[in-house]
């Protein structure tokens, strides 16, 4: 078996920035506070080698690497809206309800965190720390 998935706490400084925004931004940081995160990072490949191995699996190979790839700005919101805001904007994540206004405040949030973010090309290096990670059950 072979995984390869966002890993560390930081999976990415990019959108952790963006999150961090959003969490002090007066428009959203009431309902923010309110988010409970549905994801599992662990920030070491033993942490995750340890999980596979309780489980019964003989893990063969386990690495984090830092992938760094320049995007544009709206490649990027592309990026985030393809995975991350399925979970940060996802109402089973909020014990209170999100509103439209909410969630557009949201993404402008974001959007103008990667515009912040960007050179003078408008290009974003884009970092994600991933976990590759190969196991076969004995």
């Amino acid at each position: 078996m072979g995984i390869q998935s966002p890993a560390r706490k930081v999976y990415s400084p990019n959108f952790i920035a963006a999150i961090e925004t959003v969490k002090k931004d007066p428009g959203t940081n009431d309902t923010f506070a309110h988010f409970e995160e549905p994801w599992f990072f662990r920030d070491t490949p033993e942490e995750y080698s340890a999980i596979f191995e309780n489980a019964g699996f003989e893990v063969t190979s386990s690495r984090i690497d830092k992938v760094v790839t320049p995007y544009t700005t709206t490649e990027a919101i592309g990026i985030f809206d393809s995975g991350a805001a399925a979970g940060y904007l996802n109402q089973d994540y909020y014990d209170i309800p999100i509103t439209h206004e909410y969630v557009e405040s949201f993404k402008h949030i974001v959007r103008d965190s990667f515009s912040s973010q960007s050179d003078s090309e408008g290009k974003l290096s884009l970092v994600f720390f991933r976990i590759y990670l190969t196991a076969r059950k004995p």
